[in-house]
Parts: C-alpha cells; sequence; structure tokens
C-alpha cells in the first residue's frame, strides 16, 4: 500500500508542477499514468525484495560462520580434526562465499590445520594468494622456517632469513643453527654433517665468518631466558671454543635478574663446575626471590660491576617492601652502603629520590626536615610537584617550590596556572592567564575562570572521506559492521587499531568521522587516539547514547554532559571494557556497587554480564551519581573523585584540608595521580559536551564548586 501511495503522490506532483509552471510538457493518459506507476512500483518491490534476499543470506552466512568456529573449537579442544568434521568445515566455508569475514572464516580452519599438523604447503600458499595482504600473513612467513628447518635444508634457509626475519627464540635459533651447519661443513668441523656443500671460501675467511656468527650467537644467548632445543649444536660448539666463561655466566645472571627470570636462573645454575660462580648463583636466587637478602647481599658480597648492578636494581625493590608509617626513616644506613659500592653522585641522587618518594608523607617531624631540605638539593620535578601539591594543602607558600622546577616542568599547564596564580603583578598575572586560557584542556578552563571569561578555543574542521575512499575502504567496513553484529567487539577494534596504523592522519580522521556517524563510538573515539587528534573535540567525545542518558536521568540532578563525561572517561564508550580492578562496561561499575546499588534502588541486576549491556550500564551507574550527588550536593568535583577513588576517600581527604582549601587547591592537592587526573578530564569532558551538544547557558564550574571550602 505504501508504495501505491508514494508512486501515485509523486506522479500527482509531477502534473501539479507541469500545470503550476504553465510549461509545454506533455500530458499522461490514465493508462500512461498507470504504465509508469506500475513501472516505479516493480522498481521498488526489486529492489525491496534484492535488500530481503542479502539480509536473508546474510543472516544465513553469519549462522554458518558460528557453527564452523564452533566445530573448530571442539576440534582444537580435543586436538583432533577428525575426516567428517574437516569436510563439514568445508562445506561451510563454501556457503561463505561473498560473507565479509569469509577470510577470518578460511583463516581458522587453516590454523586448526597448523595446530593439528595437518596443512599441505599447498594450501598456505593458496591462502597467501587469496589474501596476500591479511593481517595473518606475518605468522605464515614465519612457518617456512620450522619447514626447512626440518628438512635440513640449510642453504634455502638462509636464503629466506635474507627475504624475511626470523621472529621468536624458535626461529632465531633455527637460522643460527643452519649458519653453524653451513660453516662447519665448510671448515670440516663437523665431519657428520650430511649437507654437501661445495666451496672455495678459504679457511681463515670460514673462520672468520664463524667468529662473527658465534658472536651474534653470544648476544642472543645472554638475553634468552631459555634456549629452544634447535639452538643446542651452535651452543655445545660456541661453549667447546670457550665461549661460556664465568665472566659471560655473570653477565647473563644479570639480565635474568632484571627479567625477574627466576627459571632462567636455575637452568643457568645447572652444571656449574666452578665452586665459587656456583656460589655465587646461588646468592642471585636468593635475593630475587627475596629482596630483605639485600643487606646480607651488600655486606658479604665484594664490589664488583656485576654486584653494583644487582644492588642498584634491587634497592627500589627494598623500599617498597617497608612500610610507608615507620617511625623517623633514616638514610644513614643506605648512605654507608652508598659509600661502600661508589655510587656516583648520579646513582646516590636517584637513591635518595626513591628514599624520599617512600616516605614523602611521613609524619615525622626530623624526617619532614630533612626531606625538605633533600629536596632543595635535588631539584628532581616529581618530588618537587608532590611537594607542591603538599603545600596547597598545608596553605604554605608555593614560591619555595615552584622555583625548584625545572624549565620543562614549568611550561605544564598545572605549573603555568599556579606561577600566574602566585605573581604579583596584576599585569603580568592577567596576561598569563590569559595566554593560558587560549590553550585545550583543564587548566586553561580554570584560567579562564580567573578572568571571569567564557572558555572557548577554536575546532579544526574534519574532512570527510571521498566516495571513492568509502569504495576502496567498503570490505574492511563491512568486516568491522559484521564483527560487530556478532557482537564481537574487541575483533572489531582489533581490526579497526590495526587498520588505522597503515593510514595517514587525515584519512583517521576521516574513518573517525564515519565510525562516528554510524554509532560506533568506541571505534571513533580510538581513531582519534591512534591520530593522536587532541584538537578534534567533536570525534574524540561522540554524542553517544544520549536518549539513554535522557531516559535515565529523568528527574535527576545529574547532568546528562557529566553523566556522559564520566563515561567517555571511564571506556572511552567501549561497552565491553572491563578493568584490571574488575570494573565493567560503559560506565566501569564493579558488581559490588552495581548490586548495592541496585539493591538501594530497586532495579534489576541479574549478573555481571548486565554490566556490559549499555542500557543497564547507564542504568545503574547514573543511579550511583545521583546517590553520590545526594552526598555531595551539585559538586562534580567530590562526586567524580568519589566515582573512582571511593568515597570514603574523599571523606579522608576532605577531613585532611579541614575546610581550608578553595576549589582549584583542593583539586591540585588530590594524592592519587589517577583520581587527580580523572576529575580534571570529567569536568573538561562535561564542558566540552555542553559546547558540542548546544547547552544555551554553559557552566565551567557550578555555585556550590566555587563557593565551598574544601
Amino acid at each position: 500500500m505504501w508504495k501505491k501511495t508514494f508512486v501515485a503522490l509523486l506522479v500527482a506532483a509531477s502534473v501539479n508542477i507541469s500545470v503550476a509552471a504553465k510549461s509545454k510538457t506533455k500530458v499522461y493518459s490514465e493508462a500512461e499514468v498507470a504504465q509508469l506507476q506500475a513501472e516505479l512500483e516493480k522498481k521498488l518491490t526489486d529492489k525491496w525484495q534484492t535488500e530481503q534476499q542479502t539480509v536473508e543470506t546474510l543472516a544465513k552466512q553469519r549462522a554458518y560462520f558460528e557453527q564452523l568456529e564452533a566445530i573448530l573449537k571442539a576440534a582444537q579442544a580435543k586436538k583432533q580434526l577428525t575426516p567428517d568434521a574437516l569436510a563439514l568445515s568445508h562445506k561451510l566455508i563454501n556457503a561463505l562465499a561473498g560473507y565479509p569475514l569469509e577470510m577470518e572464516a578460511e583463516w581458522e580452519l587453516l590454523k586448526t590445520k597448523l595446530a593439528m599438523k595437518q596443512v599441505t604447503e599447498q594450501e598456505i600458499a593458496s591462502f597467501a594468494q587469496k589474501y596476500p595482504n591479511s593481517p595473518y600473513q606475518r605468522r605464515l612467513d614465519q612457518l617456512p622456517f620450522e619447514q626447512l628447518y626440518q628438512a635440513a635444508k640449510w642453504t634455502e634457509l638462509l636464503e629466506y632469513a635474507k627475504k624475511v626475519t626470523p621472529e621468536g627464540n624458535e626461529n632465531q635459533c633455527r637460522v643460527f643453527s643452519a649458519q653453524y651447519q653451513l660453516f662447519a661443513s665448510q671448515a670440516q668441523i663437523n665431519p657428520e654433517a650430511e649437507q654437501a656443500v661445495q666451496s672455495t671460501v678459504s679457511a681463515n675467511a670460514v673462520k672468520s665468518v664463524m667468529t662473527d656468527l658465534l658472536g651474534q650467537f653470544e648476544k642472543f644467548w645472554l638475553k634468552t631466558v631459555e634456549l629452544p632445543q634447535s639452538c643446542a649444536d651452535i651452543e655445545a660448539y660456541w661453549r667447546d671454543q670457550g665461549g661460556k666463561t664465568a665472566e659471560k655466566i655473570r653477565l647473563k645472571a644479570v639480565e635474568l635478574f632484571k627479567q625477574n627470570a627466576p627459571k632462567g636462573l636455575e637452568i643457568l645454575s645447572l652444571n656449574i663446575q666452578d665452586s665459587e660462580l656456583a656460589l655465587w648463583l646461588s646468592e642471585v636466587s636468593k635475593l630475587q626471590n627475596n629482596v630483605s637478602h639485600l643487606q646480607n647481599f651488600i655486606q658479604n658480597q665484594p664490589l664488583t660491576e656485576h654486584n653494583k648492578a644487582l644492588v642498584m636494581f634491587t634497592f627500589p625493590k627494598l623500599l617498597k617492601s617497608l612500610a610507608e608509617d615507620i617511625p623517623s626513616p633514616n638514610f644513614a644506613p643506605y648512605q654507608t652502603w652508598a659509600e661502600k659500592w661508589q655510587l656516583t653522585p648520579a646513582e646516590l641522587k636517584e637513591w635518595k629520590t626513591a628514599f624520599i618518594s617512600r616516605f614523602f608523607d611521613n609524619q615525622s617531624g626530623e624526617w619532614q626536615i630533612w626531606r625538605d631540605n633533600e629536596l632543595q638539593t635535588l631539584k628532581a620535578d616529581n618530588l618537587t610537584e608532590r611537594r607542591l601539591r603538599m603545600a596547597l594543602w598545608k596553605q604554605e607558600k608555593l614560591d619555595t617550590w615552584l622555583v625548584l622546577l625545572s624549565d620543562e616542568a614549568k611550561q605544564k599547564a598545572e605549573w603555568r596556572y599556579w606561577l600566574a596564580k602566585t605573581e604579583k603583578d596584576s599585569q603580568k598575572r592577567a596576561q598569563q592567564f590569559a595566554d593560558l586560557a587560549k590553550e585545550r584542556g583543564f587548566y586553561p578552563m580554570l584560567a579562564a575562570q580567573q578572568l571571569a571569561k567564557v572558555y572557548q578555543f577554536e575546532q579544526p574542521a574534519v574532512k570527510s572521506l571521498t566516495a571513492e575512499q568509502i569504495t576502496e575502504f567498503t570490505p574492511q567496513f563491512m568486516r568491522i559492521k559484521e564483527w560487530r553484529a556478532l557482537n564481537r567487539f574487541e575483533s572489531a577494534k582489533g581490526l579497526w587499531t590495526e587498520w588505522l596504523k597503515g593510514l595517514s592522519f587525515e584519512e583517521q580522521l576521516g574513518l573517525s568521522e564515519y565510525a562516528k556517524q554510524r554509532d560506533w563510538y568506541d571505534l571513533a573515539v580510538e581513531a582519534t587516539i591512534q591520530a593522536k587528534a587532541w584538537d578534534y573535540i567533536d570525534l574524540r567525545l561522540p554524542n553517544a547514547y544520549t536518549q539513554w542518558f535522557d531516559l535515565n536521568l529523568t528527574e535527576k540532578s545529574v547532568s546528562r554532559t557529566f553523566a556522559m563525561a564520566i563515561a567517555r572517561q571511564e571506556s572511552a564508550w567501549s561497552s565491553q571494557a572491563k578493568s584490571h580492578a574488575n570494573a565493567m562496561g560503559l560506565m566501569q561499575m564493579l558488581p559490588s556497587t552495581a548490586a548495592l546499588t541496585a539493591k538501594n534502588m530497586g532495579l534489576p541486576f541479574e549478573n555481571d554480564k548486565d554490566l556490559f549491556d549499555p542500557l543497564r550500564n547507564i542504568m545503574l551507574a547514573t543511579a550511583h551519581l545521583n546517590e553520590l550527588n545526594v552526598k555531595y550536593p551539585n559538586n562534580r568535583i567530590l562526586i567524580a573523585a568519589a566515582y573512582n577513588a571511593g568515597a570514603s576517600r574523599v571523606d579522608k581527604w576532605l577531613a585532611r584540608s579541614n575546610g581550608t582549601l578553595a576549589m582549584d587547591e583542593f583539586i591540585a592537592s588530590i594524592p592519587f595521580y589517577e583520581t587527580r587526573g580523572y576529575v580534571q578530564n570529567v569536568l573538561t569532558y562535561d564542558y566540552y559536551y555542553q559546547m558540542l551538544q548546544g547547552v544555551h547557558t554553559k557552566q565551567m564550574f557550578y555555585k556550590e564548586e566555587l563557593q565551598k571550602q574544601y
């Protein structure tokens, strides 16, 4: 019916236009109008049927793809790809012709065959020929190393290594072994070598090449935790030639110690005939297993290059094992160690910096005097910045510490702000704030607030992808679209990220805009990250899930822009994000917090997986934000800090400052680096979203935030 109505209106409109224009146009008879109507209706019907057929075909192929994955996953689990499973897999792949993930399907089968040792060279070559630019080509390129090594085709293997760099210890060892076998044959040091090599190379030349080869192998041996078996021949020859000296064993022990590789140390200690060396290796193992052994190591080991390297590497670890609130921290014992081990001034500074950093907030009065005196001498920016934050919450003068910052540190927006705020000349102060306010970020926004001006900055224009580029990129777009349709968001993101790495800056921006237009919010943001396009705010902060935020924020005091700023900061709009602390989804809720919020607010929450659903995540997270807003009315600084670090910590920080701090002082003195940056980003993103969404009365900071004494 809708098609007939559309055509009738179209024809009627055409006739009316012709009459109104009084132009000499053909007057159609009823029969001709009917014919035109039939033709247009047929075209619309054909188009609709084609689209429906495409949708149905895609749905079938999607089911086939998932069935293929299930078959191959079962085969991998059983470590057996049966003839029946293989035959069915081939049938399914044949049915996937033209499917966006056809290459991925064929790769899954090839990968399974590789694992089962059931693949032929022809199958590998066919895949590489069909998909020459596949992301799997790099892995396929590594396969010939094993094949040529197993066939003892040393010359061919080395020729191949000239074209393809061997990756991984196993393939590197295969190349070393092939080189050794060839040179051993030439030098006649391996009479059992099966490969006959015709060579006119002189004995001296062969010896020179072998010396170079052993040097390369030695470097490889020094940094490798456990050598593959394929390196056994060259390792034995290198050892027999006197390569594995006590000095080199000590060198490797230090390297393994730094890699935190106890297994490597265990292997290195095997079959050591030198009792002194064996005892030393035992001490190194003890030190690696227990940092408190450092004092014993320092007292009993002689000053050598290797021992000093171990001491320098372990000292910061020892400090971290000590409680921060020990009574009266004292550097004197470590000063004695430093003198015994002949630390350079730079090394001593490194030790003092680590020591002060560990016990920085210790309450001992004697310690605090020593710390502040040392800071004046050390002039280490990380410690000076920490002391500045302490000065802020203690309401001490900042000038003493600002002057200690390096020129590089003074160029940071944060310290430019505080340098301006402590400037006594009002004209200079205003100019410094004005210069800072032209930039992008939290402290430029604060500078604008100091000047009582509206914060704004220029946003560069984005050039959209051309029609030709869209056509060129369509296969990739289709693959990404299909991964997302399968809810394989990580696969889609992985493909997207790898693709972005090979594109120009303009193309990356074009892809970001393309993704934003299709509601691929996480991919739009990822493109700006890859491009380092920090000034492109409209791409970095897409208006994601606005209708769901509106739905859940009705009759709540939390603004949409603030809630969206939290989500953007938490997950970069990745609905499947999961942190090391087990926070999940768009707004990174902990399951425990979600469960408690759901209970308090009478909201549905069945299990952790609910948090990966955008709507449920937004529902629970905005409810939690509202709970925090009740506790900290209209104060996004405290709400954001509590959302990130917990309300108990925020209350502790407020108790510490005891109502003595202004808003900017409190934010700058938040002790947690992550939370401090989090609050700054959220407030900035909130304002950006107000700009992007055309909020009539934009607010950089709320009255409650500005007027509160923290």
